[in-house]
């Protein structure tokens, strides 16, 4: 009854600890929510936005009040010496050679681009997160190992303790297990120091304080699947779906229409405007015949810019270079990412082929030290025997540890070039 007792608590606090545990879609929440460069970004899309509508009312007609006021000291005119007018004028531009047209198109596109490099920016906090939980991880993992070979040499060193009290072995065997054990008690101390790095990451990326439990492993994927694909696709879906690219191409796209718009001041303009005015009493002194104490106008006014000093001429030599800038820098990000694509997927490729190789070691790593630690026991085997399968094994271990988690490191990263799932 007992034993049924203690399974049921063991079985309840593992459960407890699992259920405390941060989990990595909580660690990417808490990350997008906190993060900065979120924030950041997000200002910069909601001010191209508001650029856009800024851009949209050069299309509407204008109305003003004007009012004017003048006294004057002199009155060469016989005009009254105080007068006054008060106006309601409205404007319409009906052409200033598509000026308009181009910059609300441009801020179009750049509202766009802002769009994309808000996306990039949390395809890029979602990967930083996994990239600062699978580091966590690994360091954990690394403190085990590194935890089990200090117990493993210490029940070494006590065995020969033992045997160096009967005559069994030489001092300098003994001394030498004392110097792997120090050796691995500092290894300890280094993977514990990574550890606690590794978990101020990811409480930084997160903006969370990060508890004690161990996190979870199993939202990890090691993309079993993902060498299989045509490498060709992965190229057209990174050019199709990464937001720096996309947002370049925007970039490029407004940057065309603002040299339009620079093009545009070597034309005409066009205004149509419709004005009431109401003049005051002492405009016109005395009751004069004939003479109204209020007007309304209507005008149409054209104007053409014969020379501006070659203002025209260096904003269109500005916006020039500003596309051949932006399209040289679309075809470097195109080239990198795709070296980074071909870069992952051989990483992605060799971490596979390690781990399936780090498996076979650790389980011939395990057996060669349980044979040497028996043949240890009846004497058949050195300290230098045993220490080297202890070797072997911690070894193996590490192995398994870094191409399990490198795997990790390169899926993640390829969901990232991909643009898959960002958010």
């Amino acid at each position: 009854m007992r034993f049924f007792f203690l399974l049921i608590l063991l079985a309840s606090a593992l459960f407890t600890t699992d259920a405390s545990a941060l989990l990595l879609d909580e660690a990417i929440e808490a990350a997008l929510q906190n993060h900065q460069r979120i924030e950041y970004s997000r200002a910069r899309t909601e001010q191209a936005n508001a650029a856009v509508f800024s851009a949209k009312a050069e299309f509407m007609p204008r109305l003003d009040l004007n009012y004017n006021y003048t006294n004057r000291d002199q009155d060469p005119f016989q005009l009254g010496s105080e007068s006054s007018a008060f106006a309601i004028i409205g404007s319409w531009n009906l052409f200033n050679g598509l000026r308009t047209q181009h910059s609300y198109k441009a801020a179009k596109h750049r509202a766009q681009a802002a769009e994309y490099l808000l996306k990039g920016t949390i395809a890029d906090i979602i990967l930083a997160t996994k990239q600062s939980y699978i580091e966590v991880l690994r360091a954990s993992r690394s403190v085990e190992t590194a935890r089990e070979g200090v117990e493993l040499l210490q029940r070494q060193q006590h065995d020969a303790e033992l045997q160096f009290e009967h005559g069994l072995i030489a001092r300098n065997d003994l001394l030498r297990v004392e110097v792997e054990l120090s050796s691995a008690r500092q290894q300890l101390l280094t993977t514990e120091g990574q550890l606690q790095i590794a978990r101020r990451q990811i409480e930084r990326v997160t903006g969370l304080q990060l508890r004690e439990e161990p996190l979870s492993e199993d939202e990890l994927q090691g993309g079993q699947a993902e060498t299989h694909a045509d490498t060709g696709s992965y190229r057209q879906e990174m050019l199709d779906k990464r937001s720096e690219l996309n947002y370049l191409r925007k970039q490029l796209l407004a940057s065309k229409r603002d040299r339009s718009a620079s093009k545009g001041s070597y034309l005409p303009s066009i205004d149509l405007s419709l004005a009431h005015e109401e003049y005051g009493d002492t405009l016109i002194p005395g009751d004069l015949p004939n003479v109204p104490d209020n007007d309304d106008k209507l005008m149409l006014s054209a104007r053409w810019n014969l020379f501006d000093g070659f203002a025209s001429r260096s904003a269109v030599a500005s916006a020039d270079a500003q596309t051949r800038a932006v399209a040289a820098e679309l075809r470097d990000n195109e080239a990198e990412l795709l070296l980074q694509l071909e870069t992952v997927l051989q990483n992605s490729r060799i971490a596979r082929g390690r781990l399936q190789e780090a498996k076979i070691g650790i389980a011939q790593a395990v057996e060669n030290y349980r044979v040497t630690e028996n043949r240890f026991q009846q004497q058949q085997a050195t300290t230098v025997d045993l220490l080297d399968a202890q070797f072997l094994l911690t070894r193996s271990r590490n192995l398994e540890i870094n191409a399990r988690y490198d795997l990790y490191l390169t899926t993640a990263v390829l969901e990232r070039i991909l643009e898959r799932n960002p958010s």
